[in-house]
């Protein structure tokens, strides 16, 4: 497989970059941590959580696929019925970045706990373009796929709690469409062709995919928002079906499992274990994404991809002082396999570990909400930086 021809300067840039990335960052987090852009609170809120909450922040981040991209995220959060006492309060969110190489993300969504948490409806749709330029070893040469992924996505999730059994276990119904295309113009002509050589070669191609799901979940923690004792564990089967509009039959399960421990008020443990599964037609837009769902942080969510996939994390979290707090964190994981012919080897990894840590400060006291900026050093030359609301899990 021929090596795609990089810049003689390309290595020593992006080594300056990373090691800019982080005091960058903390310059942007200070400034927006002590200024957000926006957050209204009712003084009176109490932990009923009966008023409405609005959040929001700038946005600044970078990494080797978007570069340096800026936006906003706001979240608002209030009580569908002023009544319920049990419920957490509901939410909607939306996020919208645009990075200088003309990637950009666009997602918004809602998730609403009602019938005393014993109903819980989430809608959520977007759309991004992601140009990538992910760095490969082949046969100790350098190589460089030059491609953009556009992909537009919507869902809807309803989960009801078991009657009579348990407050805690939540069966649902859910559906999720998207649909994902490729071109290949942001790279040298050579680049471009050797990339959609190989596109094509592996079977690579636009697709529409249509699903229905039965997520089973179990849910102990004390507050979903920034829990601090409790287990949280979800399943996803999810079935891809011609007869639904789309391209694949196929079946994927998802898995994500929590546990939160505190020592005391300012000192909390969180744990995860997450991945997933595809049998079947499992095209390349429908593989396990590393990075996706911070699983794991420190690696461009794409560049790692197989039918399985497996990531396991632990992180510190600290309140050192009234809004302000650190997180330290460490994982470990994999991702492999897929039909691909020869040459799908270039989206699997074997272990890929994550390091890295961050600061916290608390937007809402009273809804326990987080301004969040994390980051994160993979293997092979991955790193991320992660600029938020509310935790990574």
């Amino acid at each position: 497989m021929p090596a795609a021809i990089l810049s003689p300067n390309r290595g020593t840039r992006l080594q300056a970059e990373r090691l800019a990335r982080p005091l960058a960052a903390l310059l942007v987090f200070a400034s927006t941590a002590t200024a957000p852009l926006f957050g209204q609170e009712n003084p009176q809120d109490d932990m009923n959580l009966k008023t409405r909450t609005l959040v929001g922040m700038p946005l600044i981040t970078n990494n080797p696929a978007m570069e340096t991209a800026f936006g906003a995220v706001g979240m608002f959060l209030f009580k569908p019925n002023a009544q319920d006492s049990i419920s957490p309060p509901s939410t909607l969110m939306a996020t919208g970045l645009y990075s200088t190489n003309d990637s950009y993300v666009f997602v918004a969504g809602g998730k609403f706990f009602l019938k005393e948490d014993h109903l819980r409806l989430t809608g959520f749709g977007g759309t991004s373009r992601i140009n990538n330029d992910f760095e490969y070893e082949i046969e100790s040469q350098d190589v460089h796929l030059v491609y953009s992924e556009v992909r537009s996505f919507f869902g809807i999730v309803a989960d009801h709690s078991i009657p009579g059994i348990s407050k805690d276990l939540f069966v649902g119904l859910q559906y999720m469409g998207f649909w994902t295309s490729y071109s290949f113009t942001r790279g040298t002509d050579e680049q471009n062709q050797f990339t959609e050589e190989l596109f094509s070669r592996l079977g690579i191609e636009d697709n529409y995919l249509s699903s229905i799901g039965v997520p089973v979940s179990f849910d102990t923690r004390d507050y979903p928002f920034y829990p601090t004792s409790g287990w949280d564990v979800t399943v996803r089967p999810k079935f891809f079906a011609t007869w639904l509009g789309g391209d694949n039959n196929y079946t994927d399960i998802d898995y994500d499992a929590r546990y939160y421990y505190s020592f005391d008020p300012t000192k909390v443990m969180a744990f995860q274990l997450a991945g997933g599964s595809a049998f079947g037609d499992v095209p390349f837009g429908g593989y396990q994404m590393y990075g996706a769902r911070n699983t794991l942080r420190g690696y461009a969510m794409g560049k790692y991809r197989g039918e399985h996939m497996v990531a396991g994390q632990a992180e510190f979290r600290w309140t050192f002082h009234g809004r302000f707090g650190a997180v330290g964190f460490a994982g470990l994981g994999t991702v492999w396999g897929g039909e691909l012919p020869e040459g799908k080897e270039v989206f699997e990894k074997g272990l890929l570990p994550s390091v890295g840590a961050g600061l916290r400060f608390t937007l809402s006291t009273e809804k326990r909400i987080n301004a969040r900026i994390d980051y994160a050093v993979g293997v092979n030359g991955n790193d991320g930086l992660y600029i938020g609301i509310m935790e990574a899990f």
